[in-house]
């Protein structure tokens, strides 16, 4: 029942443009843009538009399209090449807790950060959440539903695909470049299952048995940092790792249908500007080992950048970094 996005007319599009360009543009460029939105007023222009409205009214009636915009905006997204780090990702660096003890504390923090991000993905499941409006009107949540649960995958020939699990319920925990989980909400109904304390418990046992092995030999088994790489060498890098063994395949699909990845960073940003750094792109530094064995560290291989990542670092400092479709 919600009102469809509309389409613009040609004329009200291509003045919206020549407002935008204006002030890149010198006086004899202006002219020229002038003139070549003109020709293409009474060329192309209208072919394109009748075009457009078509798509639109055909996706409609079929039921595949919920905004003209919609897979323009995805191909924008999902069809690059290019690493979705620095160049797709966007990153949050969030607000300290109102709880100065426990703002400080990783564990505490991060377990206070998880535990309110999955009860708002259970009340998603359970649909209790109030639709968002403006100006009094209702909001299409749609994309919500893409929210939690979901994971951008590459391909080979194609564009990568986001894919969402309906009966996501579990967090991925990384640690010093090493993935656990843990049940978060009940299969049944997608209720909570457990409290923050529950949560607190589960990630300082994570912490123990985590910094067990030194970050040189974690580094070597880093599987997140794989997701750093442009699209098309991460496609053929993962399906040669699903075709090497059934519990590669598994492992995947862990993490793949996880609501979302929880990153416990071994790292303390000294001011907001290095906080934006570390949520952002992570730290990274090539280090030596005494037998003279180089190793990449930093807590950019502590990340997996295809999906929703909510990242705590040591002194409690926190931020997001999301997969951007």
């Amino acid at each position: 029942d919600l009102a469809r996005l509309p389409i613009p007319s040609l004329e009200d599009t291509l003045d919206r443009f020549i407002k935008t360009v204006r002030p890149l543009l010198s006086s004899e460029e202006r002219e020229v843009c002038q003139n070549e939105v003109q020709k293409f007023l009474s060329t192309d222009g209208p072919t394109l538009q009748k075009l457009l409205v078509e798509y639109d009214e055909n996706g409609r009636s079929e039921g595949t399209l919920g905004s003209f915009v919609e897979e323009f905006w995805s191909d924008a997204y999902l069809a690059p090449d290019a690493s979705v780090v620095m160049n797709l990702n966007p990153f949050f660096v969030l607000e300290d807790g109102p709880d100065i003890k426990k703002s400080k504390d990783q564990c505490a923090r991060a377990a206070s950060l998880a535990f309110s991000a999955i009860k708002f993905a259970s009340s998603l499941k359970q649909e209790t959440i109030k639709p968002d409006q403006i100006r009094g009107k209702t909001l299409c949540m749609d994309q919500f539903r893409a929210l939690f649960g979901a994971c951008r995958v590459p391909k080979i020939g194609e564009r990568d695909t986001v894919e969402v699990d309906p009966e996501s319920s579990h967090v991925v925990v990384l640690q010093n470049n090493q993935m656990y989980f843990f049940q978060a909400l009940n299969m049944s109904d997608g209720s909570v299952c457990l409290n923050e304390q529950d949560i607190y418990e589960i990630l300082t046992a994570i912490n123990t048995d985590a910094t067990q092995l030194p970050p040189d030999i974690t580094s070597r088994n880093s599987l997140g940092v794989l997701t750093t790489l442009p699209r098309k060498e991460w496609a053929a890098a993962r399906n040669l790792l699903v075709a090497t063994s059934q519990h590669n395949e598994t492992a995947l699909d862990v993490i793949d249908g996880a609501l979302f990845v929880l990153v416990i960073d071994d790292v303390t940003p000294t001011d907001i500007h290095e906080a934006a750094a570390n949520m952002l792109h992570g730290t990274y530094d090539l280090r030596s080992r005494d037998d003279l064995i180089d190793y990449q560290a930093g807590s950019c291989c502590n990340r997996w950048y295809d999906k929703l990542q909510l990242i705590v670092c040591s002194d409690g400092r926190a931020g997001i970094n999301f997969e951007h479709s």
